[in-house]
């Protein structure tokens, strides 16, 4: 694993932690739909940040939108598939102990 790719899972599995921290005081819906915000909130960001000027910005908009939103269906389905590959792994509960 490359120190980029540690760096990643690193911030992968805070950002979890941090959520799954969360719902012990708030619905785990508004948890993931807190985490949705913040992501298009910090993806608009990193988009604008990357860009020359408003008028580049402009233009990046359309096409970051796609690619944003495919990664995000892809990466969804991944994890969709994984939790329907291992259901009984993951969503075991205290009572199957």
């Amino acid at each position: 694993m490359s120190d980029n790719d540690e760096i990643f899972w690193n911030l992968v599995d805070e950002f979890i932690q941090r959520a799954n921290e969360r719902c012990d005081d708030a619905d785990p819906s508004m948890v993931s739909a807190a985490l949705l915000q913040a992501a298009a909130r910090f993806n608009a960001f990193t988009v604008a940040g990357a860009s020359v000027d408003r008028k580049e910005f402009t233009e990046e908009i359309e096409p970051s939108l796609r690619y944003l939103t495919n990664q995000y269906r892809d990466l969804l389905r991944d994890n969709l598939e994984d939790y329907r590959e291992n259901y009984k792994v993951y969503m075991r509960s205290d009572e199957d102990e």
